[in-house]
């Protein structure tokens, strides 16, 4: 249900499917979809916490490719912010957040925050090894880079590659390290 779901919000973005298309693609019921989500709302959040598994896995594996710490936080910024690089995907997560926001299931200071802890926790392990504190400098990278991804993603704009590298520089520099 969920890659159902994804697959018709990617191609009716900026619209939101209907519950009929959803169940119709899918070749299910009202009645079964609803005995797996309350709401439809439930169900786009459940699209939007698989996506942030998908993030969390793509950073993930672009940080391990590189061994310095620095370079694992520029790695984690880069992939952030590739989120909203992609005209699609940004169209895709515009879709899905502003339907959550304009139902109230997801307000900013709650439940899209904590979905999107999984990707800041990946700074965790850099920051360590750096002699970081992993509380207050990644909650300080993690606060400036999806910021950015935030406010490129409400502006319908990419950062631009420059943009990005600034932006990874800027966070390194913000950093207590000699």
């Amino acid at each position: 249900m969920l890659d159902v779901t994804l697959g018709l919000i990617e191609k009716s973005a900026p619209a939101m499917p209907s519950v009929a298309e959803i169940v119709a693609e899918a070749g299910i019921s009202n009645q079964t979809l609803y005995r797996s989500f309350p709401s439809k709302d439930d169900l786009v959040l459940a699209v939007l916490e698989k996506g942030v598994g998908r993030v969390v896995q793509f950073v993930s594996g672009r940080m391990g490719e590189v061994h310095d710490p620095r370079e694992q936080i520029a790695a984690w910024t880069r992939g952030v912010l590739r989120q909203v690089s992609s005209v699609e995907a940004a169209q895709t997560s515009r879709t899905v957040l502003g339907h959550l926001s304009t139902s109230g299931s997801a307000s900013p200071g709650g439940s899209q925050h904590d979905l999107l802890t999984p990707i800041s926790e990946l700074l965790t392990a850099p920051l360590i090894a750096l002699g970081c504190d992993p509380v207050r400098d990644g909650a300080c990278i993690s606060d400036l880079v999806l910021g950015a991804m935030r406010r490129h993603l409400w502006s319908s704009t990419a950062p631009s590659a420059e943009d990005v590298e600034w932006i990874c520089e800027f966070a390194l520099g913000g950093l207590n390290i000699d």
